[in-house]
């Protein structure tokens, strides 16, 4: 299950290091005359990023195993995030530690191969699963509150995040430069690209409310930043397409751009009704400058199974 990294995937992890030490001179440079409070926040922000970007590419140069292993873990911080934003109460635990145990059995059926089992088993067997554990804790106050909603967390944060592992056992992503390990690093380099712009051309334009697409969800979302975060996609997946996967024809990276672009904002605005319901602005404080990992890997969670059938049922 550990392969040897290719050479292409070593060089391209080496670029994207590159890239960071650029931006991190570039981000220290833009503070050196701001004040301490911003200061603060984006240094913080910085070394977030230097600490996700270690641990995400060495569970990369680990392959599927690593994935795995980094997904598995990520779910079950995320999934804890949530059920504090779903205000789960003590005797609803069972429930929660039975979506933990789903979490792990979901990976682990990427983990063997079991591409046709995970396919339904969140959106099958996590269910019954938990309402049979609801059922047999008699919990009949909230009961379709909180059945529902665990559900439609482990839908987004186990099933939907999960198809960014299944991409390493997707008869489809199996080719190309440095083989599924390419296309993981494609999906996750045009998911986090859109955010990052979207949020920082919707920070810088956000004031003005004739530009905002939903100002009840999330505040900071404007057309600017839709379009700027759309564009950075749409070239990033045309650029790095020769690199990363098999496409060859420009249209397939623009459309795929496109679609991600889409995906991730509904992604991002899925999860802020979720904190928006619950009266609070990030998922937790567990990243310096960043709030919670819900918070990171909300794009994800539509972005991964939007970017696997697309091209699942264009490249097979």
């Amino acid at each position: 299950m550990i392969t040897f990294p290719s050479t292409t995937l070593l060089w391209l992890l080496g670029a994207l290091l590159a890239a960071l030490v650029a931006g991190s001179v570039a981000r220290f440079a833009s503070l050196r005359n701001a004040d301490e409070t911003l200061r603060h926040k984006r240094l913080a922000s910085l070394r977030t990023w230097w600490i996700l970007a270690i641990v995400w590419g060495g569970c990369l140069l680990l392959g599927h195993l690593g994935i795995c292993l980094l997904l598995t873990v990520v779910s079950i911080v995320a999934f804890y995030e949530y059920a504090g934003l779903l205000g789960i109460r003590e005797s609803q635990r069972p429930a929660v530690l039975a979506a933990y145990a789903i979490a792990v059995i979901n990976y682990l059926l990427i983990l063997f191969n079991q591409a046709a089992a995970f396919v339904v088993f969140v959106p099958l067997g996590a269910l019954a699963i938990v309402s049979v554990v609801q059922i047999l804790q008699g919990q009949a106050k909230d009961y379709i509150r909180i059945t529902s909603g665990i559900f439609w967390g482990m839908m987004t944060l186990f099933y939907g995040m999960g198809h960014a592992a299944y991409l390493f056992i997707h008869p489809a992503f199996a080719g190309g430069p440095a083989g599924p390990a390419g296309w993981f690093l494609y999906l996750m380099i045009l998911t986090e690209s859109n955010d990052i712009f979207q949020a920082l051309v919707g920070r810088s334009i956000g004031a003005d409310k004739r530009h905002l697409i939903t100002p009840t969800l999330s505040p900071n979302k404007t057309w600017q930043g839709f379009f700027s975060g759309l564009l950075a996609t749409l070239a990033l997946a045309i650029l790095l397409a020769p690199w990363l996967t098999t496409l060859n024809h420009i249209k397939e990276p623009l459309l795929l751009g496109l679609v991600v672009a889409i995906a991730g904002f509904f992604g991002d605005i899925n999860m802020s009704g979720i904190k928006r319901d619950s009266g609070v602005k990030d998922g937790s404080h567990l990243l310096p400058g960043m709030g919670g990992l819900v918070d990171r890997i909300d794009s994800l969670t539509f972005t991964a199974p939007a970017f696997v059938y697309l091209l699942g049922a264009w490249l097979v």
